[in-house]
């Protein structure tokens, strides 16, 4: 099972920072954003854990790889990501997990990234639909990469895949991964990537005050996932 937990910054108060250990609230940060980004994701990811594991929220300590990538205690799969006001975090029963969030820009220039990163299948595929498309695969590209702990700029094009509802057709040149599954929320796209663990049983929470609640979420609808146990549940 994968848990995945998602809020906005502006749910962020006084008992959800009260979570974090002193060093992760005086982390210095190039912005405000990015500290309130930084802040909520730590707390509503050990928000998840103490739904996963029963340990206070506040009783996890969290660590990174040399790279960056997140590690979760007892050998728990975790993933964080954050777009603008919205945060994401995914915990799983364990291997590797990648989570990403973006929402669509109609205005953001995308050829230079498409040309760098993306394969001439996809290409076709993104030149005949909607801009959407872009960020479809982006998400599922920066997941996959996120559940490896590689850089964006050295592992985006080890992944191929285009997005035919209810299946997503991927293949990989490097790296492997197990599953993949793609989510939308009106203009944003999530996607989630594992290497060892099945999609077929992803729930969502949604985090409000106060700091202890957790509710059902139903926000983010299935749009197409690698796991044919999952399909039937696409919208």
């Amino acid at each position: 099972m994968v848990l995945v937990g998602y809020t906005e910054l502006r749910d962020l108060t006084a008992p959800e920072l009260s979570l974090l250990p002193d060093d992760e609230r005086d982390r210095e940060f190039g912005s405000p954003n990015r500290r309130q980004q930084f802040h909520c994701g730590h707390a509503l990811l050990r928000l998840l854990l103490q739904r996963v594991t029963g340990r206070p929220a506040a009783e996890h300590t969290l660590t990174t790889e040399e790279g960056g990538k997140p590690l979760g205690p007892d050998g728990i799969a975790i993933s964080i990501t954050h777009t603008g006001e919205h945060v994401a975090c995914s915990v799983g029963d364990g291997g590797n997990i990648g989570i990403d969030l973006e929402g669509i820009d109609e205005r953001r220039e995308i050829s230079q990234i498409t040309e760098r990163f993306f394969s001439a299948e996809e290409k076709t595929w993104l030149e005949s639909g909607p801009k959407a498309r872009f960020y479809m695969l982006w998400v599922l590209k920066e997941a996959f990469v996120k559940a490896h702990g590689q850089s964006v700029f050295g592992g985006l094009e080890k992944l191929h895949c285009v997005v035919e509802p209810p299946r997503i057709i991927a293949h990989t040149t490097e790296a492997s991964f197990q599953d993949l599954s793609l989510y939308r929320r009106d203009k944003l796209f999530l996607a989630i990537a594992t290497t060892d663990s099945s999609l077929d049983d992803v729930q969502f929470v949604h985090w409000a005050p106060a700091a202890d609640d957790l509710e059902d979420g139903d926000a983010y609808s299935l749009v197409a996932t690698t796991n044919p146990d999952a399909q039937k549940y696409a919208a």
